[in-house]
């Protein structure tokens, strides 16, 4: 065997496969329960969010989607206040789904009173990717809330530095709080491959709202056409 020819079929050898994935989405559910949501938010965002899973177009699409969704919750205040309250669980199918809303639809909030973090929300969710025993295609951060940082570290170099290493956050913001939490998103927050902020203007709204944001998470491209 000429000698080039040899020296080739090692090199290519030599390159890493790539990944493999066995899921296309690994998705945290970052809720906020800092003082600025009371008991009856909190139940409206956390049932918000367990009737958009329901839905059945978001059932089929996690159907659809090769290898299925890896989720998991965590619950978000201020310093030191964050907690996984839902381990990363598969959904691959109507049944999985809806073990995963049952289990969802019983936590409780776990903390009182907190000041709001978004950067050590956002470190505190990056930090659960590890800790998913599925490998996926994609990562996204999804957070939830009505107000700003007013704790912790700056939150746009958090935020930049995780979406330089590739993963996504995602806003879905309740208005009515001043400072605009809105603009605070855009400018502060979102980061990483193709992110998105969805605006509601009432808790009352959340279940419509997780919906058209988890189709979008899901299937980005397809959200971006539909959003137009």
């Amino acid at each position: 065997m000429p000698a080039k020819l040899f020296a080739l079929i090692l090199a290519l050898l030599s390159v890493p496969a790539p990944p493999i994935t066995a899921c296309e989405l690994a998705l945290v559910m970052a809720l906020d329960v800092s003082r600025s949501v009371d008991k009856q938010e909190y139940r409206l965002m956390r049932n918000g969010v367990a009737h958009a899973f329901i839905d059945d177009e978001v059932i089929q699409l996690i159907s659809w989607l090769p290898g299925g969704v890896m989720v998991t919750v965590s619950q978000w205040g201020g310093t030191g206040h964050q907690h996984q309250t839902v381990g990363w669980r598969h959904l691959t199918d109507k049944a999985s789904v809806l073990s995963f809303v049952e289990e969802l639809s019983r936590i409780e909030r776990v903390f009182l009173w907190s000041d709001t973090s978004v950067s050590e929300a956002l470190l505190h969710a990056d930090s659960l990717f590890p800790g998913n025993p599925v490998p996926c295609k994609r990562k996204v951060i999804d957070v939830s809330t009505d107000g700003v940082s007013n704790s912790g570290p700056p939150v746009q170099a958090v935020s930049l530095g995780i979406g330089l290493r590739g993963t996504t956050i995602n806003g879905l913001v309740v208005t009515g709080h001043r400072p605009d939490p809105v603009a605070y998103f855009y400018n502060n927050v979102t980061s990483g491959p193709l992110p998105f902020v969805v605006v509601t203007n009432s808790y009352d709204d959340y279940p419509r709202a997780m919906k058209r944001k988890l189709l979008r998470e899901m299937a980005p491209v397809l959200g971006m056409v539909t959003s137009q």
